[in-house]
């Protein structure tokens, strides 16, 4: 399983230890505004019968954020900018149709986000505007997809503030997280969080982390819709309709701005274990599928008229 992630957070500031560059200390006080164009991509696969990987769907989507602090309260705002997904789902993954959500605020304190503002109606108002089969609209209408669209933002909140105080730039700090109390996740388990130095990202030095974490699949449909309508697996599969479930070994990356605490990159590799089950027969059939989520936020250029 892949053992590299990428990712964020919203502010620290560095310091030098008595031994030199080894320690960070986060604190999250954005000092002024930071205006970045995110680049979100998602690539998801699964394993065929013969044991080889196929791809299904490819998704990306470009963004604006405009990041601003009000007290200890961090406010990021998303504006969706263009949509550039190809593949079997495109137009049809709940978790990549909230990217498209044309405003999103999320407003947050320390780890916690304390508002999220824009997704309610926001999916609604895509949902309508998207051509697509009503099939595939009255699904994606069902009420339950937003409160899960609305964890994930909080879940990549989450993982790219678990950092906190002084930390080794190069360590396992998984116990240490523990006895702050940062760790304690309702519905995902992490096994350990790793700092693994500096990398350069967008002209920007940023600390790089990992956070291995088990975890549950909150639209395991799709990636079952994708495995058994495109040609992946035997038509035969298409009855297993029933018992739809995933859980995925994950390693989601963080790296961070250190000087400013706006993101540099973030990477999650997933490798799911999907159950499928044969309404009338019972008979259960796992899969296996692969699925990376990589965003890229890159400090946005402002554009100077030539001087005449």
């Amino acid at each position: 399983m892949v053992k590299r992630f990428l990712g964020v957070a919203c502010a620290a500031a560095f310091v030098l230890s008595a031994c030199g560059e080894s320690e960070v200390t986060m604190n999250y006080a954005l000092t002024e505004p930071v205006d970045i164009e995110l680049y979100a991509e998602s690539y998801f696969a699964t394993i065929d019968m013969k044991g080889e990987e196929q791809m299904g769907t490819i998704t990306g989507t470009y963004a604006d954020l405009h990041y601003s602090s009000s007290g200890d309260t961090v406010v990021v705002k998303r504006e969706y900018k263009i949509d550039k997904s190809r593949g079997y789902l495109k137009n049809f993954m709940p978790s990549e149709l909230a990217w498209r959500i044309k405003d999103v605020t999320t407003k947050a304190l320390d780890r916690n986000v304390v508002s999220l503002e824009g997704i309610d109606d926001g999916y609604d108002s895509l949902l309508v505007h998207i051509p697509m089969p009503e099939k595939w609209r009255k699904q994606l209408q069902n009420p339950d997809y937003k409160p899960h669209l609305k964890r994930l933002e909080k879940h990549r909140w989450e993982m790219d503030h678990l950092l906190t105080g002084t930390v080794p730039v190069k360590a396992n700090i998984t116990k240490m997280l523990e006895e702050q109390g940062r760790l304690n996740f309702a519905l995902i388990k992490i096994d350990s969080v790793v700092t693994k130095g500096f990398e350069n990202r967008d002209h920007r030095r940023c600390l790089d982390y990992i956070v291995y974490l088990h975890e549950t699949e909150s639209f395991p449909y799709y990636i079952w819709e994708q495995h058994v309508n495109s040609n992946i697996i035997p038509e035969k599969y298409k009855a297993y309709t029933a018992g739809h479930k995933a859980e995925y070994e994950t390693q989601f990356e963080v790296m961070i701005d250190y000087a400013t605490g706006v993101p540099c990159q973030e990477r999650e590799v997933k490798v799911g274990t999907h159950t499928m089950v044969h309404p009338v027969t019972k008979d259960t059939v796992k899969f296996t599928s692969h699925v990376t989520n990589e965003r890229l936020y890159n400090l946005k250029v402002k554009y100077e008229e030539p001087a005449e």
